[in-house]
C-alpha cells in the first residue's frame, strides 16, 4: 500500500509540475505529444489523413448447452494491420477467465470469492495463426496475462497486411450471481463477452493489455460478424441483429406476430411461456450478420415472454423488443420507456439519429443495466417500487425509464463513438448519466448534503479510470455534471453544434478525451480550456455557497473549484419571489461572484442557490436567512 501511495502522489508533483502550457494549451501525457508530433491526431478535433485504425472479419460458430450452462466455440478471425508498422505480439482477450478464483476482482466480487470456487475461465483448445500452430503454455510462443493472451508471431505481420487466427475455446457461462453476463435461472442467460477478442492497437498506447476486473468495462474495434449459435430447438435466441434465417428458427405463428409488431406502435405479443416447446428434440441453429460493429452478444430462454413493435419518427424507423419473465409484469412497460427514449434522443439530447435500427431489452441483470450494441441486460422497476422508496405515485413506465434512457445512450457513447471505456469510462457513462437530465426525476430536488462529492477519492477526471480506485464516482456522477454545466455555459444550439460536429467527424473511429475538448473549442470558436482545466485536469469539487448578503448583493463562493451552473432564488419579506439562472462563465477568472438583486424598496427574506439534480457536496451553505 505504501508503495502505491508514494506512485500516486508521484505522478500528481509530475502531473503538476510538466502542466506548463502545451502546444494545445492542455496538460499532454508524452503517449498523447507523440501522437500529436507523428500527426495521427490533430489539434483542431478533425481527423488526421493519417488517422488508422485496424479491424477484424470474425466467423463464429457457437454451441450452447443450457442444461450445463457450457458453450463451446470455433472461430476464424481474419485481422487487418492499417497501421504503418509492422506487427509482431498481436494481443486477444478472453474477458471470462475474469471468472477464474485467481482473477483479480474490482467489480461485485471485489472481496475475491466468486460464487464458483472451481471456474476455470475459458479454455483455449487449440490456437492456430496463419497456419501455424501455437502452444498456449509456451511462454516462447504465447503469453499469458490475466485476461490477455499475446502471440509471439512467427511470421511478423507487415503493413497493410493481413493475418487469420482459427480459436477453439469453451467456458461454462457464470450464474448464481454475475458481472454484466451470466445465468439469470436455470434455462434462460444473458450471454456477453464470450469469444476471444482481438485487442485495439491504436496511436496512443499501442495494444490494449488492459486486464478486465469489472471495474471499468470495454474497448472494441468495429469489425464485421458472421455468427452461429446452435441451441435446443425449444429456446428462443435474441440478439445484437435480428436472425438472418428467420424462415428457418421461427415459426410462421411468430413470423405472422413479427409481421404485425413491425407495422403497430403498439406491444404486441410475439411469444407467452405456452408458445415454448416443453421439450427439445433436435439443436437449431440461428444465424446473423452483422457489419461494422464494435461487439456482438445474444441471450435465450426456454420461457421467457416476448413483446416488440415499431417506433417511427423523422429520424427513421426501428424495431424494439423485450424478453423478460412472468414474474416480472412490469417489465411490459420497458417498451414505452424505449420508445420515449427515443423521443429524447431525437428531439432533446443528442438530437441524432439512434444508432441501432434493430433494438432489445433482456430482463436479465439484478442491480442497474448493462448494455451492448443493440442490446441492454436490465433488471426490473416498477411503480410500486418507486412508491415505496420515495412516496411518489409514478407509472411501470415511468419506474424503468431513467435506466432504459441510461442503457440506450451508450448506443451512441460508446458503440457509435469508439470510446476506450476502461481508461475515459467519464466519456461514455457520463454522456449516459447526462441524459436523464432531460427527464423528470423520479426522486425529489432539494438540496441534499453529499459530501461524497468532495470527499478524497475525487481525483482529476483525466487520472485513467482503470487505475483509480472509485473511478465510478468520476464516471458517473462527476462526468455528468461536467456535462450539465457546459450545456449550461454553451446554451442548447451551440452546445448541439459543438455535439454533433464531435459526433460526426469521430463516429465508428476511437476518439479520446482530447478529440473531444479540441472539437468544442474550434466549433464553438471560444477557447474553454479554462473550463476543461477546471473540471477534468486540476483537482476540486462541487461546491458552491453563499458567504453573505449585504446591499442587495449575495456574494456567491465557487468553494470546490469546479464551474457549476446554479440559480439564485431570491424571497422577499413580502412573500414575492424571484429565480435567476447563472451561468458558468462566472468562474472563468474568479472563484467569487456578486450576484445583484432588484430588491427595489423590499427587503431580502432569504436566498436559495439550487444545483441542478443537487451536484453540490455541501447543501447547507446554499440557504441564507435574514437575521
Amino acid at each position: 500500500m505504501k508503495s502505491r501511495i508514494f506512485l500516486l502522489l508521484f505522478a500528481v508533483s509530475g502531473y503538476i509540475a510538466d502542466a506548463q502550457t502545451k502546444p494545445s494549451g492542455l496538460y499532454m501525457p508524452i503517449e498523447f505529444q507523440k501522437a500529436y508530433e507523428k500527426g495521427t491526431r490533430k489539434l483542431d478535433g478533425t481527423v488526421s489523413p493519417t488517422y488508422w485504425q485496424n479491424r477484424s472479419i470474425y466467423k463464429i460458430k457457437a454451441t450452447v448447452e443450457p442444461r450445463t450452462k457450457v458453450l463451446k466455440g470455433e472461430a476464424i478471425i481474419t485481422y487487418f494491420n492499417n497501421t504503418p508498422d509492422t506487427i509482431r505480439n498481436p494481443t486477444f482477450h478472453t474477458y471470462h477467465d475474469y471468472y477464474k478464483p485467481e482473477s483479480k476482482k474490482a467489480g461485485f466480487f471485489s472481496g475475491g470469492n466468486t460464487p464458483d470456487a472451481n471456474h476455470k475461465g475459458v479454455i483455449i483448445e487449440k490456437l492456430v495463426v496463419d497456419n501455424e500452430t501455437y502452444d498456449i503454455n509456451n511462454r516462447d510462443e504465447v503469453f499469458y496475462g490475466g485476461t490477455n493472451y499475446t502471440v509471439r508471431l512467427k511470421k511478423p505481420l507487415p503493413p497493410k497486411g493481413s493475418l487469420e487466427v482459427k480459436i477453439n475455446w469453451n467456458y461454462v457461462i457464470p450464474g448464481k450471481g454475475f458481472e454484466r453476463s451470466g445465468a439469470i435461472d436455470s434455462t434462460s442467460m444473458f450471454v456477453a463477452y464470450w469469444y476471444p477478442e482481438m485487442a485495439v492497437l491504436d496511436d496512443i498506447d499501442s495494444w490494449d493489455r488492459i486486464v478486465y476486473d469489472a471495474a471499468t468495462e470495454f474497448y472494441h474495434d468495429y469489425s464485421d460478424y458472421e455468427i452461429e449459435v446452435t441451441v435446443p430447438d425449444n429456446f428462443m435466441v435474441w440478439a445484437s441483429v435480428a436472425p438472418s434465417n428467420p424462415e428457418e428458427v421461427y415459426s410462421s405463428a411468430t413470423r405472422d406476430r413479427l409481421a404485425r409488431a413491425r407495422s403497430s406502435a403498439t406491444p404486441v405479443n410475439i411469444l407467452t411461456e405456452a408458445d415454448f416447446k416443453k421439450t427439445s428434440t433436435k439443436s437449431l441453429t440461428w444465424k446473423y450478420s452483422a457489419k461494422d460493429f464494435p461487439d456482438f452478444a445474444f441471450a435465450l430462454s426456454d420461457h421467457f415472454v416476448w413483446d416488440a413493435c415499431s417506433y417511427k419518427d423523422a429520424m427513421g424507423e426501428y424495431f424494439i423488443n423485450t424478453a423478460y419473465p412472468t414474474a416480472h409484469p412490469e417489465f411490459g412497460a420497458v417498451l414505452e420507456a424505449i420508445q420515449e427514449s427515443l423521443k429524447v434522443f431525437h428531439t432533446k439530447f443528442p438530437v441524432y439519429p439512434f444508432p441501432y435500427k434493430h433494438f432489445t431489452i433482456f430482463n436479465g441483470l439484478e442491480g442497474g443495466g448493462m448494455e451492448f450494441p443493440g442490446m441492454a441486460n436490465d433488471q426490473e422497476m416498477s411503480g410500486a417500487m418507486i412508491e415505496q422508496w420515495t412516496g411518489k405515485k409514478v407509472s411501470d413506465k415511468d419506474a424503468q425509464l431513467g435506466l432504459t434512457l441510461h442503457e440506450m445512450c451508450h448506443m451512441y457513447f460508446p458503440f457509435m463513438m469508439g470510446i476506450n471505456e476502461k481508461k475515459y469510462a467519464w466519456m461514455d457513462e457520463g454522456f449516459a448519466s447526462f441524459s436523464e437530465y432531460f427527464i423528470d426525476p423520479l426522486f425529489p430536488a432539494g438540496n441534499w448534503d453529499q459530501p461524497y462529492l468532495g470527499s478524497q477519492r475525487v481525483l482529476p477526471i483525466m487520472v485513467p479510470s482503470h487505475i483509480a480506485e472509485g473511478s465510478g464516482l468520476n464516471s458517473y456522477t462527476v462526468g455528468s455534471y461536467s456535462y450539465v454545466s457546459l450545456y449550461q455555459l454553451l446554451g442548447k444550439d451551440l452546445f448541439l453544434k459543438c455535439l454533433h460536429a464531435y459526433m460526426n467527424e469521430w463516429k465508428h473511429k476511437h476518439p479520446t478525451p482530447y478529440d473531444f475538448m479540441f472539437t468544442f473549442n474550434r466549433v464553438s470558436g471560444q477557447d474553454l480550456n479554462w473550463f476543461w482545466n477546471k473540471w477534468y485536469f486540476d483537482w476540486g469539487y462541487m461546491d458552491v455557497g453563499i458567504n453573505e448578503v449585504k446591499n442587495n448583493i449575495v456574494t456567491i463562493e465557487n468553494k470546490g473549484g469546479r464551474p457549476l451552473a446554479f440559480s439564485v432564488t431570491v424571497t422577499f419579506d413580502d412573500g414575492t419571489t424571484t429565480t435567476q439562472d447563472v451561468n458558468p462563465a462566472v468562474w472563468k477568472t474568479s472563484k467569487l461572484y456578486n450576484h445583484k438583486v432588484n430588491a427595489g424598496k423590499k427587503k431580502i427574506k432569504s436566498v436559495q442557490l439550487t444545483v441542478p439534480t443537487n451536484g453540490d457536496a455541501d447543501g447547507k451553505n446554499n440557504t441564507w436567512i435574514a437575521k
